[in-house]
Protein backbone atom coordinates (compact mmCIF):
# COMPACT_ATOMS: atom_id res chain seq x y z
CA UNK A 1 0.00 0.00 0.00
CA UNK A 2 1.47 3.43 -0.74
CA UNK A 3 1.88 6.22 2.04
CA UNK A 4 2.85 9.10 2.39
CA UNK A 5 4.00 11.10 5.69
CA UNK A 6 6.70 12.95 7.11
CA UNK A 7 9.95 10.69 7.63
CA UNK A 8 10.89 10.59 11.33
CA UNK A 9 13.93 8.80 10.34
CA UNK A 10 16.27 9.00 7.02
CA UNK A 11 18.75 6.50 5.59
CA UNK A 12 20.99 8.78 3.80
CA UNK A 13 22.29 5.64 1.76
CA UNK A 14 19.00 4.34 0.42
CA UNK A 15 17.73 8.13 -0.24
CA UNK A 16 20.63 8.75 -2.25
CA UNK A 17 20.69 5.66 -4.06
CA UNK A 18 16.92 6.10 -4.88
CA UNK A 19 17.60 10.07 -5.71
CA UNK A 20 20.31 8.65 -8.36
CA UNK A 21 18.32 6.16 -9.91
CA UNK A 22 15.00 8.42 -10.03
CA UNK A 23 16.84 10.94 -11.99
CA UNK A 24 18.09 8.51 -14.40
CA UNK A 25 21.19 10.49 -15.84
CA UNK A 26 24.89 9.80 -15.73
CA UNK A 27 25.98 13.13 -14.83
CA UNK A 28 23.88 13.40 -12.02
CA UNK A 29 24.97 11.23 -8.74
CA UNK A 30 23.67 11.69 -5.12
CA UNK A 31 25.84 11.75 -2.14
CA UNK A 32 24.89 10.50 1.21
CA UNK A 33 26.95 11.96 3.03
CA UNK A 34 25.69 15.50 1.43
CA UNK A 35 22.49 15.04 2.27
CA UNK A 36 22.93 14.21 5.57
CA UNK A 37 24.51 17.67 5.61
CA UNK A 38 22.29 19.34 3.78
CA UNK A 39 18.76 18.54 5.40
CA UNK A 40 20.15 18.10 9.07
CA UNK A 41 22.82 20.97 9.33
CA UNK A 42 23.45 22.57 5.84
CA UNK A 43 20.55 26.14 6.58
CA UNK A 44 20.90 25.86 10.41
CA UNK A 45 17.15 24.77 11.01
CA UNK A 46 17.28 21.32 10.18
CA UNK A 47 14.40 19.92 7.63
CA UNK A 48 11.69 18.11 7.41
CA UNK A 49 11.01 14.71 4.32
CA UNK A 50 8.06 14.07 2.59
CA UNK A 51 8.53 10.72 1.43
CA UNK A 52 6.53 8.31 -0.40
CA UNK A 53 6.70 4.48 0.77
CA UNK A 54 5.55 1.36 -1.03
CA UNK A 55 5.11 -0.68 2.22
CA UNK A 56 8.34 -0.10 3.67
CA UNK A 57 10.05 0.49 0.73
CA UNK A 58 10.75 4.41 0.09
CA UNK A 59 9.99 5.00 -3.31
CA UNK A 60 10.26 8.75 -3.34
CA UNK A 61 10.31 12.23 -1.32
CA UNK A 62 10.69 15.99 -1.54
CA UNK A 63 12.75 17.85 1.61
CA UNK A 64 12.03 21.04 3.05
CA UNK A 65 14.94 22.90 4.36
CA UNK A 66 13.93 25.23 7.21
CA UNK A 67 15.33 28.89 6.95
CA UNK A 68 15.12 31.54 8.80
CA UNK A 69 14.22 34.97 6.18
CA UNK A 70 13.66 38.69 7.65
CA UNK A 71 10.82 41.05 5.92
CA UNK A 72 10.66 44.42 7.05
CA UNK A 73 12.69 44.17 10.47
CA UNK A 74 10.98 40.71 11.32
CA UNK A 75 11.94 37.00 11.03
CA UNK A 76 9.40 34.27 9.74
CA UNK A 77 9.27 30.89 9.08
CA UNK A 78 10.64 29.59 5.58
CA UNK A 79 11.74 26.51 4.30
CA UNK A 80 13.32 25.28 0.69
CA UNK A 81 11.99 23.01 -1.37
CA UNK A 82 14.76 20.54 -3.07
CA UNK A 83 15.08 17.21 -3.99
CA UNK A 84 11.63 16.10 -5.35
CA UNK A 85 12.04 12.84 -6.42
CA UNK A 86 9.87 9.66 -7.42
CA UNK A 87 11.26 6.16 -8.87
CA UNK A 88 10.06 5.76 -12.37
CA UNK A 89 7.92 2.69 -11.60
CA UNK A 90 5.78 4.82 -8.98
CA UNK A 91 5.04 7.90 -10.84
CA UNK A 92 1.59 8.99 -10.76
CA UNK A 93 0.05 12.42 -10.84
CA UNK A 94 -2.14 10.96 -7.84
CA UNK A 95 1.22 10.39 -5.77
CA UNK A 96 2.88 13.69 -6.67
CA UNK A 97 -0.58 15.58 -5.56
CA UNK A 98 -0.12 13.77 -2.39
CA UNK A 99 3.55 14.82 -1.75
CA UNK A 100 2.01 18.33 -2.63
CA UNK A 101 -0.90 17.85 0.07
CA UNK A 102 1.44 16.65 2.67
CA UNK A 103 4.05 19.33 1.90
CA UNK A 104 1.20 22.06 2.17
CA UNK A 105 -0.22 20.28 5.36
CA UNK A 106 3.27 20.74 7.19
CA UNK A 107 4.07 24.43 5.99
CA UNK A 108 0.15 25.06 7.75
CA UNK A 109 0.91 23.16 10.98
CA UNK A 110 4.29 24.68 11.27
CA UNK A 111 3.12 28.29 10.67
CA UNK A 112 5.66 28.38 7.55
CA UNK A 113 4.99 31.88 5.91
CA UNK A 114 7.41 31.69 3.19
CA UNK A 115 8.27 28.79 0.44
CA UNK A 116 11.39 29.18 -1.49
CA UNK A 117 12.38 27.03 -4.39
CA UNK A 118 14.95 26.76 -7.15
CA UNK A 119 13.46 24.73 -9.55
CA UNK A 120 14.25 23.15 -13.22
CA UNK A 121 11.64 23.42 -15.83
CA UNK A 122 9.43 20.35 -14.76
CA UNK A 123 9.58 20.95 -11.26
CA UNK A 124 8.66 24.83 -11.63
CA UNK A 125 5.08 23.66 -13.34
CA UNK A 126 4.11 21.10 -10.47
CA UNK A 127 4.84 23.98 -8.22
CA UNK A 128 2.86 26.55 -9.74
CA UNK A 129 -0.03 24.02 -10.36
CA UNK A 130 -0.28 21.79 -7.06
CA UNK A 131 1.28 24.54 -4.49
CA UNK A 132 0.49 27.81 -5.89
CA UNK A 133 4.12 28.85 -6.26
CA UNK A 134 4.89 31.72 -8.51
CA UNK A 135 8.09 32.97 -10.26
CA UNK A 136 9.18 35.84 -8.02
CA UNK A 137 13.01 36.48 -9.03
CA UNK A 138 15.05 35.17 -12.21
CA UNK A 139 18.91 35.48 -11.47
CA UNK A 140 20.84 35.55 -14.54
CA UNK A 141 24.41 34.31 -14.36
CA UNK A 142 26.56 36.96 -15.27
CA UNK A 143 30.59 36.46 -16.32
CA UNK A 144 33.44 38.28 -15.67
CA UNK A 145 37.57 37.92 -16.20
CA UNK A 146 38.94 38.33 -12.46
CA UNK A 147 43.01 39.66 -13.66
CA UNK A 148 44.74 38.12 -10.39
CA UNK A 149 48.33 39.67 -10.50
CA UNK A 150 50.03 41.27 -9.00
CA UNK A 151 49.22 39.83 -5.29
CA UNK A 152 46.39 41.92 -3.12
CA UNK A 153 47.42 43.78 -0.14
CA UNK A 154 45.06 44.70 2.81
CA UNK A 155 42.86 41.52 2.76
CA UNK A 156 41.66 40.78 6.06
CA UNK A 157 41.48 36.85 5.22
CA UNK A 158 41.73 34.99 1.87
CA UNK A 159 41.82 31.39 2.25
CA UNK A 160 39.77 28.30 2.97
CA UNK A 161 38.02 28.28 6.13
CA UNK A 162 38.51 24.97 7.19
CA UNK A 163 42.41 26.04 7.39
CA UNK A 164 41.45 27.64 10.86
CA UNK A 165 40.15 26.23 14.27
CA UNK A 166 36.36 26.40 14.18
CA UNK A 167 36.39 29.64 16.67
CA UNK A 168 38.66 31.60 14.82
CA UNK A 169 36.03 31.15 12.00
CA UNK A 170 33.59 31.78 13.28
CA UNK A 171 34.87 35.07 14.51
CA UNK A 172 35.88 36.25 11.56
CA UNK A 173 32.20 35.90 10.26
CA UNK A 174 30.73 37.51 13.11
CA UNK A 175 31.43 40.49 11.79
CA UNK A 176 29.65 40.12 8.39
CA UNK A 177 26.09 38.63 10.00
CA UNK A 178 23.11 39.60 8.35
CA UNK A 179 21.25 42.91 9.56
CA UNK A 180 18.02 42.31 10.87
CA UNK A 181 16.81 45.46 8.30
CA UNK A 182 18.25 43.61 5.54
CA UNK A 183 15.25 41.71 3.40
CA UNK A 184 16.69 38.20 3.22
CA UNK A 185 18.01 34.56 4.68
CA UNK A 186 19.35 35.19 7.55
CA UNK A 187 23.34 34.15 8.46
CA UNK A 188 24.60 34.10 11.79
CA UNK A 189 28.27 33.49 11.89
CA UNK A 190 27.26 29.62 13.24
CA UNK A 191 24.94 28.84 10.48
CA UNK A 192 27.31 30.24 7.92
CA UNK A 193 30.28 28.32 9.25
CA UNK A 194 27.97 25.44 8.75
CA UNK A 195 26.58 26.40 5.59
CA UNK A 196 30.51 25.77 4.40
CA UNK A 197 30.85 22.57 5.65
CA UNK A 198 29.07 20.27 2.64
CA UNK A 199 31.32 17.53 2.74
CA UNK A 200 31.65 16.91 -1.39
CA UNK A 201 32.74 20.77 -2.01
CA UNK A 202 35.61 22.84 -1.36
CA UNK A 203 34.82 27.05 -0.49
CA UNK A 204 36.91 29.83 0.52
CA UNK A 205 36.55 33.24 1.95
CA UNK A 206 37.65 36.68 1.11
CA UNK A 207 37.56 39.71 2.93
CA UNK A 208 38.27 42.71 3.67
CA UNK A 209 37.40 45.23 6.78
CA UNK A 210 33.57 45.70 5.18
CA UNK A 211 32.83 43.05 2.65
CA UNK A 212 33.10 39.00 2.42
CA UNK A 213 32.78 37.03 -0.38
CA UNK A 214 32.06 33.22 -0.21
CA UNK A 215 33.71 31.74 -3.56
CA UNK A 216 34.25 28.06 -4.78
CA UNK A 217 35.65 26.51 -8.10
CA UNK A 218 33.10 24.65 -10.65
CA UNK A 219 33.43 23.57 -13.69
CA UNK A 220 30.55 24.32 -16.42
CA UNK A 221 30.61 23.07 -19.86
CA UNK A 222 34.47 22.16 -19.18
CA UNK A 223 35.53 25.77 -18.91
CA UNK A 224 36.57 25.76 -15.25
CA UNK A 225 35.75 29.45 -13.03
CA UNK A 226 35.55 30.98 -9.97
CA UNK A 227 32.15 30.77 -8.33
CA UNK A 228 30.73 33.92 -6.38
CA UNK A 229 28.83 32.44 -3.94
CA UNK A 230 27.80 35.30 -1.96
CA UNK A 231 28.82 38.59 -0.74
CA UNK A 232 27.95 39.79 3.05
CA UNK A 233 28.49 43.16 3.85
CA UNK A 234 29.76 44.53 7.46
CA UNK A 235 26.14 46.08 9.35
CA UNK A 236 26.38 49.63 8.39
CA UNK A 237 29.63 49.61 6.22
CA UNK A 238 29.51 51.33 3.07
CA UNK A 239 30.61 49.10 0.31
CA UNK A 240 33.11 50.31 -2.61
CA UNK A 241 33.43 49.05 -6.42
CA UNK A 242 36.89 48.74 -5.42
CA UNK A 243 36.02 46.45 -2.08
CA UNK A 244 34.12 44.16 -4.95
CA UNK A 245 36.69 44.46 -7.77
CA UNK A 246 39.31 43.69 -4.77
CA UNK A 247 37.20 40.46 -3.36
CA UNK A 248 36.57 39.18 -6.97
CA UNK A 249 40.42 39.21 -7.44
CA UNK A 250 41.09 37.66 -4.92
CA UNK A 251 38.58 34.75 -5.41
CA UNK A 252 39.94 34.09 -9.08
CA UNK A 253 43.88 34.55 -7.52
CA UNK A 254 42.93 31.64 -4.86
CA UNK A 255 41.37 29.21 -7.24
CA UNK A 256 44.14 30.23 -10.21
CA UNK A 257 41.00 31.25 -12.10
CA UNK A 258 40.54 34.11 -15.05
CA UNK A 259 36.91 33.66 -15.40
CA UNK A 260 34.17 34.02 -12.74
CA UNK A 261 30.74 33.97 -12.17
CA UNK A 262 28.17 35.44 -9.97
CA UNK A 263 24.10 35.03 -9.75
CA UNK A 264 22.36 37.15 -7.49
CA UNK A 265 20.56 40.34 -5.95
CA UNK A 266 22.02 42.23 -3.38
CA UNK A 267 20.87 45.64 -2.69
CA UNK A 268 24.53 46.23 -0.59
CA UNK A 269 26.57 46.41 -3.53
CA UNK A 270 26.99 49.39 -5.37
CA UNK A 271 26.95 47.16 -8.64
CA UNK A 272 26.87 43.56 -9.27
CA UNK A 273 30.00 41.72 -10.80
CA UNK A 274 30.27 40.52 -14.08
CA UNK A 275 27.87 41.19 -16.68
CA UNK A 276 24.85 39.08 -17.88
CA UNK A 277 24.37 36.28 -19.84
CA UNK A 278 21.96 36.74 -22.53
CA UNK A 279 19.24 33.93 -22.23
CA UNK A 280 20.04 31.84 -25.49
CA UNK A 281 23.53 31.64 -24.04
CA UNK A 282 22.41 30.40 -20.47
CA UNK A 283 18.40 31.22 -19.20
CA UNK A 284 18.49 32.90 -15.73
CA UNK A 285 18.05 30.61 -12.65
CA UNK A 286 14.26 31.03 -11.24
CA UNK A 287 13.06 31.36 -7.82
CA UNK A 288 9.88 30.20 -7.56
CA UNK A 289 7.69 31.66 -4.02
CA UNK A 290 4.31 31.25 -2.14
CA UNK A 291 3.87 33.89 1.06
CA UNK A 292 1.09 31.85 2.95
CA UNK A 293 0.08 35.13 4.93
CA UNK A 294 -0.39 37.58 1.71
CA UNK A 295 -0.26 38.11 -2.18
CA UNK A 296 1.77 41.39 -1.76
CA UNK A 297 3.06 42.46 -4.93
CA UNK A 298 5.51 44.59 -3.27
CA UNK A 299 7.15 41.64 -1.25
CA UNK A 300 11.03 41.58 -2.07
CA UNK A 301 14.13 40.35 -1.17
CA UNK A 302 17.60 43.28 -0.58
CA UNK A 303 19.34 40.07 -0.94
CA UNK A 304 19.24 36.24 -2.37
CA UNK A 305 22.31 34.58 -3.82
CA UNK A 306 23.64 31.47 -4.61
CA UNK A 307 24.96 30.87 -0.90
CA UNK A 308 21.26 30.67 0.28
CA UNK A 309 20.50 27.72 -1.82
CA UNK A 310 21.55 24.38 -2.76
CA UNK A 311 22.73 24.91 -5.94
CA UNK A 312 26.34 25.88 -4.62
Amino acid sequence: MMTVSEEKSVDYEITARIATEAFESKEVVFSASRMKWLYESGFGGGSAIVAAFDGDKKVGQIALLHQTVYLDGKPVAAIQLVDLFILRAYRSPQLVRRIYQEVERLCQAGRIRLVLTLPNANSARLNERLLKLRPFLTLPPRVGVGFWRPRLSNLKFSGRLKSMPRHEAVDLLSDFVTPASENGPHWDAETLYDRMNDPTRDYAVHATADLLLISSSRRTRGIRHALLCGFFARPGAVVTSSAVHKLVRAACRFWKHRIFVYAGVNKSLPSLPGLALPDRFRPPILVQMRDFDTDRPDLRLDRFQLIDSDFV
